[in-house]
């Protein structure tokens, strides 16, 4: 599928994506984990590559960072900039070049972005240029391990396994959590590789637990974060 087609997608789950999200247990996790990652950052210039509705830009903002947030549909632009009318959102589409120059951010942090583009080879290519020498760039997506498959669950009634296939061969799927969307399944060494090719060497992963072990006794992770430096 085409980028254009995706964030039409977007543009029309905005709405109600912004309201799961404010209201999401998962969100609220992913949130704490950014917020002790990132307490401490200072006066850096930010990158919010994806920034959805603005929260985490007007964030990094708030904590004393040079900030802007971009993304390519623009209904989430549109509720950006009413939400957080002192932050600078741009309106960018994340498969194209990137209209920043070269060596202009200390970070680029990308939450729960790179799993719903339809083509990620030229974004992680313009994110490495984007970024400083020694730069970071920030990443989480769903987990491509453990994100497909259906759940097993026990007599109990408690999810403790999923049931896998198709892990190694890119392909996509429709989801309809906040309206209709796709998500593109790439193994974990897709994003690792492209990321090397491009100059960025991990410096942490992270595979935070995220179920209410009540309903979810399982122990697999939903996400997964990863840390870059530009070489």
């Amino acid at each position: 599928m085409k980028a254009s087609e995706t964030i039409r997608y977007w543009e029309e789950a905005a709405e109600k994506y912004c309201g799961v999200q404010e209201s999401s247990n998962f969100s609220a996790q992913n949130r704490r984990l950014v917020e002790d990652r990132f307490a401490k950052i200072g006066a850096m210039s930010v990158l919010d590559a994806g920034c959805g509705y603005g929260r985490y830009t007007d964030w990094f903002a708030k904590q004393g960072a040079k900030a802007t947030g971009c993304d390519g549909a623009a209904a989430m632009i549109r509720l950006a900039r009413e939400r957080y009318p002192h932050s600078r959102f741009d309106l960018v589409d994340l498969t194209e070049d990137l209209p920043y120059q070269a060596g202009s951010f200390d970070l680029v942090f990308c939450n729960q972005v790179l799993m719903d583009l339809p083509e990620i080879a030229h974004t992680l290519s313009e994110f490495a240029r984007v970024l400083r020498t020694q730069g970071r760039l920030w990443l989480s997506i769903v987990h491509p391990a453990f994100y497909i498959g259906e759940w097993v669950t026990g007599e109990d009634g408690k999810k403790r396994a999923k049931e896998i296939s198709g892990y190694l061969t890119p392909h996509s799927r429709e989801g309809d959590f906040w309206g209709r969307s796709l998500h593109y399944h790439r193994p974990v060494s897709y994003y690792l590789n492209l990321a090397a090719r491009n100059g960025l060497s991990l410096l942490e992963m992270v595979e935070p637990r995220s179920y209410d072990p009540k309903e979810n006794q399982s122990d697999l992770p939903l996400f997964l974060c990863a840390e870059f430096e530009k070489r």
